[in-house]
């Protein structure tokens, strides 16, 4: 039995646009956070430049192990679920309810993430 192009057509397809606009927007929100969350650290260790030092710590190699990085993607999929969740809860909300819950529950999801890789990082010599 195949399907009509009317069926295929609803269903979208995994190259939309606005997938990958998701895609980017989370990521985005990932780094912000992360961001944020480094030059916290930073600042609190007194570095002369606390944004310059972000910046760099937020990109530099991290010497995580194995089992580090397989948490960090558990922690990140847990998050992509619970916000898949809500949106199959609230899909019979109106829009004014069901968008504010749903992006609530991700913005907490890639907090969680962005704070677990934050807190997990091996710290260096100043400890910051």
């Amino acid at each position: 039995m195949s399907l009509g192009p009317e069926v295929l057509l609803a269903r979208g397809g995994a190259d939309e646009p606005s997938d990958w606009a998701w895609i980017g927007v989370v990521l985005a929100l990932y780094l912000l956070i992360g961001y944020g969350l480094e030059y916290r650290s930073k600042r609190r260790g007194g570095a002369a430049r606390p944004a310059k030092a972000a910046v760099d710590g937020l990109f530099s190699e991290r010497g995580s192990d194995v089992g580090q990085r397989l948490t960090s993607r558990v922690v990140m999929m847990c998050g992509a679920l619970v916000t898949g969740l809500a949106a199959f809860l609230t899909r019979s909300a109106p829009a004014a309810v069901r968008y504010p819950v749903v992006g609530l529950v991700a913005l907490l999801g890639i907090f969680a993430w962005a704070y677990f890789d934050h807190r997990t990082e091996p710290r260096g010599e100043d400890g910051a």
